[in-house]
């Protein structure tokens, strides 16, 4: 029985979409034969009439529809700003945990952070915030064993561009390391093309 339905559905489809178009086209005609029914100027005036209904339909429908989804962005961006409030909020505690006398996330408080963070970014993350949620995840794992610092800044520093980025806000003119300076004094340390470029822009 199943075999069976699995085989007619797409039959079941073509007839349908065969009596769509086949509908279409005779109503085509029927208008068709309409205006050749009718006066010149009446038929002139009815085609002006009807492409100013048509007009206003789709103009509205447009409308309706970019509303829509603007309503839709606008909703998301409420769910994905406290989401990312978070994230921040772990990365500065992790960053400056040391200069405000505040420990560091024990281990199962950094289990429980990516847990709950994943679960959300899930639902609500665009695919740019989930790949780079998921290198800073990876790049945190092994900052230990390779000691890659300023891997880790750069990672960091593109992930919180995602975010940025999917609030909706232009990085045209953002460079590497514009971020990172803003609370890491030496970033000029582990990114020494920064220094040059300042250089460059003071020239």
């Amino acid at each position: 029985m199943k075999n069976f339905i699995k085989v007619m559905q797409p039959i079941f489809g073509l007839v349908i979409l065969g009596l769509l178009v086949w509908g279409g086209y005779e109503l085509l005609v029927a208008v068709a034969l309409l205006f050749k029914s009718v006066d010149p100027k009446l038929g002139a005036g009815m085609l002006a009439a009807s492409a100013t209904v048509l007009v206003s339909v789709v103009s509205v429908l447009f409308s309706k529809k970019q509303e829509h989804k603007v309503d839709i962005e606008n909703q998301l961006r409420e769910k994905k700003i406290p989401i990312y409030e978070n994230i921040i909020e772990f990365i500065f505690l992790i960053t400056f945990s040391e200069k405000l006398g505040k420990a560091q996330p024990t281990e199962k408080e950094m289990i429980a952070f990516f847990a709950d963070t994943t679960r959300d970014l899930v639902i609500w993350g665009s695919k740019d915030i989930i790949k780079a949620f998921g290198d800073f995840k990876e790049m945190l794992g092994t900052l230990a064993e390779n000691g890659d610092t300023a891997g880790m800044l750069a990672t960091v520093e593109d992930f919180l561009f995602a975010i940025r980025k999917d609030l909706g806000h232009k990085h045209t003119k953002v460079r590497r390391g514009d971020i990172l300076r803003l609370y890491i004094n030496d970033v000029d340390v582990y990114f020494p093309q920064l220094n040059k470029a300042s250089q460059q822009d003071a020239a």
